[in-house]
C-alpha cells in the first residue's frame, strides 16, 4: 500500500510525470476502502494526469475519485473533479448514477441520496462496491449532510432526520456529530451556529417565523433558504413533500 508520505513525495517531485499513476491509483483504492484517508489534492491529479495521457485512464478511478469528493470533500471538490472528466466518460454506465447521486445531494434529497449509491453494490467494480458500503464514507456522508441541516434548522423532527440520515433510532442516538446538541424520540436538536441562531433573532424582531420559507417572504434569505429554492419546498419540521422526495 502506497503511504501519504510517498504519494506527498511523488507529487512534490513527479506531479507531471505519468510514471506516477499507479501509486495514485494504489492510493485511491485505498481511500475507498477505508485504509487511508481522503486526499483531495492526490486525487486531483490522478484525474489530470489522465486527461494528460488519456491512453491511461480508467473510468473505474475517475468513478472513485468522484464519489470519494461526493462524500468525504466539500462541494467545491465535487465541482472540481467533475470539470476535469470528459464527457464521454461520463456518459458511461454506471457514472450517470454518480452524477444523480450528487443532484440530490446539491437539492438536498438525502434519502436519494443513498438510495442512489445502494445500487453500485450491484457495480462491476469491486473498488466502488467497497466504497459505498464502507461504514467510514457512509458516516463522512452522513456527518456532510448533519451539518447541511444544522444550518437550516434548530430543531428537526427525529422521523425527518431519520430519513435524511438513513438510520435507525438506536443508531442516531450514537452517532458521533459536533452539529448535535441533542437526540429525542420527537426531535433532534442541533447546536447553535450563525445561521440557524440568526432566524430566530430575526423572528423575535419582526414576528416572522423561523422557518425557511417565512423568512423568504420576509425578504430575509439565508443559507437554508438558498437550499430550500433550489432542492424544492423544505418544511420547517425538515419533513419534505411526497411530491418532492419522489
Amino acid at each position: 500500500m502506497t503511504s501519504k508520505a510517498e504519494i506527498d513525495n511523488l507529487l512534490s517531485t513527479n506531479r507531471y510525470s505519468a510514471t506516477i499513476i499507479p501509486q495514485l491509483e494504489v492510493f485511491v483504492v485505498s481511500q475507498a476502502t477505508g485504509n487511508s484517508e481522503y486526499d483531495f489534492e492526490a486525487n486531483r491529479t490522478l484525474v489530470k494526469l489522465y486527461q494528460f495521457f488519456p491512453q491511461n485512464a480508467k473510468m473505474e478511478y475517475q468513478l472513485m475519485v468522484y464519489l470519494l469528493a461526493m462524500m468525504y470533500g466539500h462541494d467545491s471538490d465535487v465541482g472540481a473533479i467533475h470539470c476535469l472528466i470528459p464527457e464521454q466518460v461520463k456518459c458511461q454506465d454506471p457514472f450517470p448514477l454518480a452524477i444523480t447521486a450528487v443532484e440530490h445531494s446539491d437539492a438536498c434529497l438525502f434519502a436519494n441520496v443513498f438510495e442512489t449509491l445502494s445500487t453500485f453494490k450491484e457495480c462491476n467494480f469491486e473498488s466502488i462496491q467497497s466504497l459505498v458500503q464502507s461504514s467510514k464514507a457512509v458516516n463522512a456522508l452522513r456527518t456532510q449532510i448533519i451539518e447541511v441541516l444544522s444550518l437550516t434548522f434548530k430543531n428537526i423532527s427525529t422521523e425527518a432526520i431519520l430519513k435524511h440520515l438513513n438510520l435507525k433510532f438506536e443508531e442516531l442516538k450514537t452517532f458521533s456529530s459536533k452539529a448535535i446538541e441533542s437526540v429525542d424520540t420527537d426531535k433532534v436538536t442541533f447546536v447553535d451556529n450563525v445561521e440557524n441562531t440568526k432566524r430566530i433573532v430575526r423572528s423575535h424582531q419582526d414576528g416572522a417565523s423561523s422557518s425557511c420559507c417565512s423568512n423568504a417572504a420576509g425578504n430575509y434569505l439565508d443559507y437554508g433558504t438558498i437550499r430550500s429554492m433550489i432542492g424544492g419546498v423544505v418544511f420547517e419540521d425538515g419533513m419534505m413533500p411526497q411530491s418532492v422526495a419522489e
